[in-house]
């Protein structure tokens, strides 16, 4: 079903040590980070609960907070990921931190008006998405603070969430995945940060979720550039596709004729967002058996990940000019 999420997804592995073309590189630093975590006093354990309409194809019952709403929910806790706070060098263009960018109001009116390959607008594929901003309200926030945040607006337990993204980047903002070769035609498309240099092998998957974008609209249209611009953007999507898979709103995910599918199913939705068709397919049951593993044992808190530092930085990117 490519007008909606991605078939397939290269797993990343937390463990792999071995050189890459660009950032996929994981390699521990030698000394431990100290990190004095605060005692949250709103963490959001729970699910919100499941649209009441799901099984009707009724509009939902479900809404996301709003961000003001959700950033006065968050406990604000250390940065573990220094370099997702910190302003950088592309090609000569200075950009924000990613943690710090916020999306304009053009750059969002693109995002929503952007289709699918089949057509369809981007909230008409997941009305959810016309909640999807980017717009965190907070200032300096850690990238800690940027999850606990989605978490809190749409309803999703922040500790998945942490979990979730320990899978997907290891919590890095410039992590670059999906690796594939391309025609020199869809090679000029994708932005350079995510093209390898003398060949035509593109990354599709960026930022801290790593949203994946492929020209043509089959997968994320509209998200390229904000899903490696900003942080925020990246974790505000992936969670408003997290409840469409959850709660079937308006009966748009039962629209995709699938008949495996079921609403209201926690850790299959978040499954969904590695891979989405047929529902419980053993691509999205392992992906979820990983964010299990990581969950159980609090990765995010582990020495090895406070210590843990990427070899390198995409081509382009630099923190000094």
């Amino acid at each position: 079903m490519g007008s909606a999420r991605r078939i397939v997804r290269l797993a990343l592995f937390v463990s792999m040590i071995a050189a890459c073309l660009v950032s996929a590189t994981f390699v521990a630093a030698a000394s431990t980070r100290r990190v004095s975590w605060r005692p949250e006093l709103d963490p959001q354990r729970t699910w919100a609960p499941c649209n009441r309409n799901a099984l009707t194809g009724g509009p939902s019952t479900f809404r996301p907070l709003s961000d003001a709403a959700a950033a006065g929910l968050v406990t604000r806790e250390p940065e573990t990921r220094p370099y997702n706070g910190k302003a950088y060098w592309l090609d000569g263009t200075r950009y924000p931190a990613p943690n710090d960018y916020v999306p304009t109001a053009s750059q969002l009116a693109a995002f929503r008006a952007s289709k699918t390959s089949f057509g369809q607008t981007v909230t008409q594929l997941n009305p959810y998405l016309s909640y999807v901003d980017g717009r965190d309200g907070l200032s300096d926030p850690s990238t800690d603070d940027l999850i606990q945040w989605a978490a809190h607006k749409w309803g999703i337990p922040e500790d998945w969430l942490r979990a979730q993204f320990v899978e997907e980047s290891y919590w890095n903002s410039f992590m670059l995945g999906d690796a594939v070769t391309v025609p020199q035609s869809s090679y000029l498309q994708y932005p350079s940060l995510q093209r390898v240099p003398g060949q035509l092998v593109v990354y599709e998957s960026s930022g801290l979720a790593q949203v994946k974008w492929i020209p043509g609209g089959s997968s994320d249209p509209g998200t390229e550039p904000l899903s490696w611009q900003s942080t925020a953007f990246s974790l505000d999507f992936q969670a408003a596709m997290v409840r469409f898979y959850f709660d079937n709103p308006s009966g748009s995910r039962s629209a995709w004729g699938d008949a495996t599918y079921a609403p209201c199913q926690k850790w299959q939705s978040i499954g969904a967002w590695n891979s989405p068709y047929p529902w419980a397919n053993a691509e999205q049951r392992g992906y979820v058996a990983k964010v299990q593993h990581l969950l159980d044992s609090a990765t995010w808190r582990s020495n090895e990940f406070l210590s843990w530092t990427p070899a390198s930085f995409p081509s382009g990117v630099s923190f000094t000019r």
